[in-house]
């Protein structure tokens, strides 16, 4: 069992920085679907001859935009999702501490350092794979 020496307020002061940072991080993750969207629009498009031409497709830099998005997506996602089961995990441990719970504060430290899902392997970004 590890030795427990938690100062609840410090921990406060942390969890708040880190909910302003998630606030922001939130804010440039929805600009960056709206500029990624735009880029794409004004990449330049194709059209179609089957359709005499009235009909835009998306240009190669618009595909492989989406094509970038789609393939990072999880990974954006997992930053979002990890960072909250660390700051609930935070929360939860302190929680326990301060009632005098040092099984159930321990647990829950370990719980959050687990992976989000498995569909995302960590190894495999370490390596560069994704």
């Amino acid at each position: 069992m590890p030795k427990w020496n938690i100062d609840p307020a410090g921990v406060e002061v942390v969890l708040s920085r880190v909910g302003d940072v998630m606030t922001t991080l939130n804010d440039i993750v929805e600009a960056y679907g709206t500029d990624v969207e735009q880029a794409a629009l004004w990449a330049g498009t194709l059209t179609s001859e089957a359709t005499n031409g009235k009909t835009p497709i998306a240009g190669l830099v618009g595909s492989a935009l989406v094509e970038f998005v789609e393939g990072t997506a999880s990974e954006l996602q997992f930053v979002g999702e990890r960072t909250g089961k660390s700051v609930n995990g935070a929360i939860e441990a302190t929680v326990a501490y301060q009632q005098g719970d040092l099984a159930m504060a321990a647990h829950v430290q370990h719980e959050a350092a687990g992976v989000v899902e498995d569909r995302l392997d960590i190894a495999d970004l370490k390596r560069g794979n994704r």
